[in-house]
């Protein structure tokens, strides 16, 4: 069996319901989602929030299955997040991971 089909079998959408996201909402706000990509624009690049907004608007059409909003919440929450893998302060790597992230959701996407 494929990676992916086995990952598509280990997803249980029925955990992701509204009271689930509710605990997150304040959070992992649009607000807070605008105020890193505004504030970090300049250190993450172009190219970074390119792809980042992409992700965004794509998470937007209801017409994307529920694995892919998981995975685009996922990797954007991940961005917001205020503890990361590798904290954002480190010079040159801060981003690293952020970006691998959002990277890896965006390839899934496609």
């Amino acid at each position: 069996m494929t990676d992916k089909k086995q990952d598509e079998k280990s997803f249980d959408s029925s955990k992701i319901n509204t009271q689930e996201l509710q605990k997150y909402k304040q959070d992992y706000s649009e607000h807070s989602f605008k105020e890193k990509l505004r504030k970090y624009a300049k250190i993450i690049g172009v190219g970074a929030v390119y792809k980042v907004l992409q992700l965004w608007y794509v998470l937007q059409k209801p017409d994307v299955p529920l694995k892919q909003k998981a995975l685009i919440t996922g990797a954007i929450g991940y961005l917001i997040a205020p503890l990361d893998f590798i904290p954002d302060l480190t010079p040159v790597l801060g981003y690293s991971d952020d970006f691998v992230a959002i990277t890896y959701a965006l390839l899934q996407v496609q």
